[in-house]
């Protein structure tokens, strides 16, 4: 008898055959080891149907989160967002390229690597067409994001270019990120490292980091990276087809 319940619920759960809704709960209450008995004795089409129901529910959250994503974007073509710009802190491509974007990241954060690496696509292959801004948002449970801050800004007062460097090494190296790290790659990019330790107590970087998160905070982001491409957000980390995607519509309004 149990083997012909157990069929009978089987069948409902992995095929969607039409068996009463309460004859199903009555058997699970008087018997629940119905069910697991059943799926000992159906294991590969148990585990086949639950890993298509998975695919349908993230395939569903996608495209909920693109929805999301697009209706963000729409509103932000409307009315766009509006970062400081301060041209000395643009570290590649062209003051007069057309793609202005604004990253605000986390040297010590896992995603913000992934995202330095499409970016670095996207900015090689459009060059001067780019205008690129680091702007920090060193988390708290990330204890060396914001020691890299302070270093790069610090570098980058003295030089663009070699903070540009630096922001290199940080992301490519970013397991190796110590106080002594930060120290030889400073010394590798070419900073003058008397004035560095001096410029690193200033009040003037502090404030730099601070305006920065602030402005991160204003704009509802909850979390790094986070990117405004001509006044449109996107959340997380991206791929350079999204980059691209997201270039070519902003460009399109203009």
């Amino acid at each position: 008898m149990k083997n012909i319940i157990g069929a009978l619920i089987i069948a409902a759960l992995l095929t969607g055959c039409a068996l009463g809704e309460n004859q199903v709960k009555e058997a699970l209450r008087k018997n629940p080891q119905i069910v697991f008995d059943t799926i000992e004795e159906n294991p590969e089409r148990f585990i086949e149907v639950v890993n298509r129901a998975a695919q349908k529910a993230q395939e569903a959250q996608y495209l909920k989160r693109a929805e999301i994503e697009k209706q963000k974007q729409d509103q932000d073509l409307k009315n766009p967002k509006k970062p400081s710009i301060q041209k000395d802190r643009r570290i590649s491509g062209s003051d007069e390229g057309k793609i202005v974007i604004v990253e605000y990241a986390d040297f010590q954060c896992p995603a913000c690597r992934m995202a330095y690496s499409s970016l670095k696509q996207f900015k090689e292959k459009y060059k001067d067409q780019v205008q690129f801004y680091y702007k920090h948002m060193p988390l708290d449970f990330h204890p060396m994001a914001y020691p890299a801050a302070v270093y790069y800004e610090a570098i980058r007062l003295q030089d663009k270019n070699k903070a540009a460097k630096f922001y290199d090494e940080l992301f490519l190296n970013q397991k190796d990120l110590s106080e002594s790290f930060f120290n030889k790659t400073a010394a590798k990019v070419g900073a003058n490292m008397q004035r560095l330790k001096a410029d690193m107590k200033s009040d003037q970087i502090k404030k730099i980091i601070d305006a920065d998160m602030d402005e991160f905070q204003s704009f509802g982001f909850s979390g790094t990276p986070a990117l405004i491409m001509n006044g449109v957000a996107m959340d997380g980390a991206q791929s350079l087809a999204a980059l691209e995607a997201l270039a070519k519509k902003v460009t399109a309004q203009e």
